[in-house]
């Protein structure tokens, strides 16, 4: 495995990271690096601590958010492949 360097508040980090996987690294990084830029107010530990769990809290949101869209999804698609097997049984002669 290789090492990719990115740089976050200033600092330079050597991170293991499979080529094939830099790009979505460096979005990562520009990503954290935006999100801390949004915070001048805080430093240190407590900047990225406060960032970090405000990406944890927007993950689990999404997270949510994308299982309840799922489930709808399923239950759409059971009903059409209700309807539809409904349909067939009553055009059977």
């Amino acid at each position: 495995m290789q090492t990719h360097t990115i740089r976050l508040m200033n600092h330079r980090f050597e991170v293991p990271c499979e080529p094939e996987d830099q790009a979505k690294l460096e979005q990562a990084a520009d990503f954290l690096d935006n999100k801390l830029d949004l915070v001048p107010h805080l430093k240190g530990e407590t900047k990225i601590l406060m960032v970090a769990l405000n990406i944890c809290y927007d993950y689990l949101q999404l997270k949510k958010d994308t299982l309840a869209y799922t489930d709808h999804l399923e239950k759409q698609l059971d009903r059409l492949a209700l309807e539809l097997n409904n349909n067939a049984a009553d055009e059977t002669p």
